[in-house]
């Protein structure tokens, strides 16, 4: 074989082997790849059995804690029944229970020692008194007739029962002529287990009664009664005058026993009246209901910063305002200062005419105000305007505020507790 067709044989056996190679690996490369996807898929599907196993544990080990909390459950209903069963009130059981108790209470001279109690029907009640010195009165009062149960006078100590008839509030009542260290006990039995268990609590109010009573106690109020039956109507400017103003005054007459009078004044470029003219009266009723203020004066003073009367007007609000018209507004306390007033025809002066500075007011627009009665027992109001091509029309409403005596009881009540 000559040497060219050698190399060709050598050339043809490396291509053949090459190939054969390139398939071998192409064999062993399908191989993995199947046998990869052969084991993915079996690890896959084990995972999914091993997931859904611990599920379906989870949810065995769920089913059963919630069995044993259900027994559980089951166990405290029928441990509270037995309990329940075993504290059952039976009247057998039922005895006198302490409802209020002081020890060594000290009590001033003079004064009154009152406490509040209940009963309900058929119920009994038990009062304990114990003082180191006798007491003027010891009274045991049904509070909703106001029927004495029982009077005990100088004594210093009892031991009282009585029945109850009705479902009611009880009151003691002691008062003492000298100064005192007492012990007070009061005590209930309840007729019936539904009672014991049929709580209820004490309701106090204040009644206003006409006349005074044993029981009633006295206070000084604010009353208030109208000063005129309807509003006075002024006619400011109704003519061009020659000195270009328009006055009006008129005497405010109130009743003598008047502290203060509140009044509104509407202005208003309409000669037509409204509603809320007239109404000052209930204005001031309600505002009076609504201010719950204690320990302030009723009246104002120089010593004294606030006042009940102050409060009530302080709830009030000024008539409904016409914002293109307004008056110039004085009070004054003597006739003789109106007159000097009317004849007056610069502007407004002290010196020209004495009027009321704190309560008067320049250029104003519907106002309401607080005014002291003067001395003389009148009152007066002058009204000014500057306009003269346009009428200027005012509502004037006045409601005197008196001092007055009130007596009222304090009423006990008894609420059922839900």
């Amino acid at each position: 074989m000559n040497k060219k067709n050698s190399y060709f044989y050598t050339s043809v056996n490396q291509f053949l082997k090459m190939k054969k190679l390139k398939y071998l690996y192409l064999i062993l490369c399908l191989n993995i790849f199947f046998g990869c996807k052969y084991i993915s898929e079996t690890i896959t599907d084990e995972s999914k059995e091993i997931v859904t196993e611990e599920k379906d544990q989870l949810q065995e080990e769920k089913d059963q804690l919630q069995e044993e909390k259900d027994q559980l459950q089951e166990e405290k209903d029928q441990l509270q029944e037995l309990n329940e069963k075993s504290n059952q009130m039976t009247e057998e059981d039922l005895k006198f229970e302490s409802i209020f108790e002081k020890r060594s209470l000290f009590i001033k001279k003079g004064e009154n020692f009152k406490e509040a109690f209940y009963g309900l029907s058929k119920d009994s009640i038990r009062i304990e008194f114990l003082s180191d010195s006798p007491v003027k009165s010891i009274a045991i009062i049904e509070e909703r007739s106001g029927r004495p149960v029982k009077i005990f006078k100088n004594k210093n100590k009892i031991d009282f029962i009585y029945d109850v008839y009705f479902d009611n509030p009880f009151s003691i009542n002691v008062d003492f002529v000298r100064e005192s260290y007492v012990y007070i006990k009061i005590s209930r039995k309840s007729a019936s287990v539904d009672n014991y268990y049929n709580r209820h609590e004490i309701t106090r109010d204040s009644v206003v009664v006409k006349n005074k009573t044993q029981t009633s106690l006295q206070t000084t109020t604010i009353g208030y009664e109208k000063a005129f039956n309807e509003p006075k109507k002024f006619i400011v400017s109704n003519s061009l005058s020659l000195s270009g103003e328009s006055k009006v005054y008129a005497p405010i007459e109130v009743p003598k026993n008047t502290k203060e009078f509140i009044y509104t004044l509407r202005i208003s470029g309409k000669d037509q009246a409204l509603n809320e003219d007239g109404k000052l009266f209930d204005k001031v009723r309600s505002s009076s209901k609504k201010v719950k203020v204690f320990g302030i004066p009723l009246w104002e003073s120089s010593g004294s910063n606030s006042s009940l009367s102050r409060e009530i007007l302080n709830n009030l609000f000024p008539p409904q305002k016409d914002e293109d018209f307004s008056l110039n507004v004085f009070f004054f306390d003597k006739e003789s200062e109106i007159k000097k007033f009317l004849n007056y025809t610069g502007d407004p002066n002290p010196k020209a005419f004495l009027y009321d500075i704190n309560n008067s007011a320049i250029s104003t627009q519907s106002r309401v105000g607080l005014i002291k009665k003067p001395r003389n027992g009148y009152s007066y109001i002058g009204l000014q305007t500057n306009s003269t091509w346009k009428n200027t029309y005012a509502w004037l409403d006045v409601v005197a505020l008196n001092e007055k005596t009130v007596h009222y009881e304090i009423r006990y009540g008894i609420k059922k507790i839900d």
